[in-house]
């Protein structure tokens, strides 16, 4: 598992156009490429290049995804996760959910159901986007897998009805006969398993007992979080922050606003101007918690700075603690 992802991050970009209509010969070029790799996505129907999509290295399902996790209880967590270790924490109703990285890395995906409410657990380790969503598509549960290829740097995954392929940073449909549609974000946090257990000490863990065999007790991907490098060609490098600055993230109408999450973890308080809006960025024991001036929370979630500023360069409000 380890030499294919040293394969995926030594794999070429290519040269990319900016032109998303495609003509009958590249879409039957596209479709037997998608095919050769064991997707069945429409790739007529598209809202990015196809060019743009690359293949990360492991194929459709190389990297599996998890659907009806296993979890353990905190006491038997501690005997093999490290208080250091981040995850994403869920809440529903009155069930905690703790998602270690060291599991997630090697997964990307948990399809998971929490008191009836089906959720997607995401994380692209290559842009530090961990997004949790409403599984719910059309009025239907869905569930999805990883479908190996990545957009922006950025997972791509799929879903197992249509198999449409989703921007994981964006929560969109891009390729395929659901392409447009969009995936509502789930409130959702990233903490130490410290930080969690402290604050929800009857949370479930998710189990190493995944089913597959995997050294969850080291990361595929080395040193990644801290160097500099970007594994695969992006198109826009904002250098307003550090690429892998990583930001607090909430959709606000049409807008998307981003939070220095490192700044914000000392001022312990923001308020940002949306449009003719406000909203208030709070830190209560260590979760943040955005709010409406009527003080509806807005879910949101955690990702990279250049992975967040590709896709916002319009729509973008971002937060640095300065004027």
């Amino acid at each position: 598992m380890i030499i294919v992802l040293v394969v995926v991050f030594t794999r070429p970009g290519s040269n990319q156009k900016n032109n998303p209509i495609i003509t009958n010969s590249e879409i039957n070029t596209h479709e037997s490429a998608f095919q050769s790799g064991g997707l069945r996505t429409n790739t007529s129907i598209t809202s990015i290049p196809l060019d743009k999509v690359l293949d990360g290295g492991p194929g459709k399902d190389g990297i599996p995804a998890i659907t009806n996790p296993k979890f353990t209880s905190v006491m038997e967590a501690k005997k093999w996760l490290k208080d250091d270790i981040d995850g994403i924490v869920v809440t529903v109703l009155k069930t905690t959910r703790f998602y270690p990285y060291n599991i997630i890395v090697w997964h990307e995906i948990i399809n998971d159901k929490i008191e009836g409410k089906s959720l997607v657990v995401t994380f692209c380790p290559l842009c530090g986007s961990a997004i949790v969503f409403d599984a719910v598509v059309l009025g239907k549960s869905e569930q999805f897998g990883v479908s190996g290829k990545l957009y922006e740097s950025n997972l791509l995954m799929y879903d197992k009805t249509t198999e449409s392929l989703w921007s994981q940073i964006i929560g969109e449909a891009v390729v395929g006969g659901r392409t447009g549609q969009k995936l509502a974000v789930y409130p959702s946090q990233v903490m130490s398993f410290k930080q969690a257990m402290e604050k929800y000490p009857s949370m479930d863990v998710l189990s190493k007992e995944t089913g597959y065999s995997r050294s969850y007790d080291v990361s595929p991907y080395g040193d990644y979080d801290i160097n500099d490098k970007i594994y695969f060609p992006i198109s826009i490098n904002d250098t307003r922050l550090p690429a892998k600055e990583i930001m607090y993230i909430v959709n606000v109408d049409d807008h998307s606003v981003a939070f220095k999450r490192s700044v914000l973890s000392e001022t312990k308080e923001a308020t940002v101007s949306v449009g003719n809006k406000k909203i208030i960025a709070i830190i209560i024991d260590g979760e943040i918690e955005v709010k409406s001036e009527e003080g509806k929370i807005i879910p949101g979630y955690t990702a990279m700075w250049f992975s967040w500023a590709i896709h916002h360069q319009k729509n973008g409000v971002v937060w640095r603690g300065s004027p």
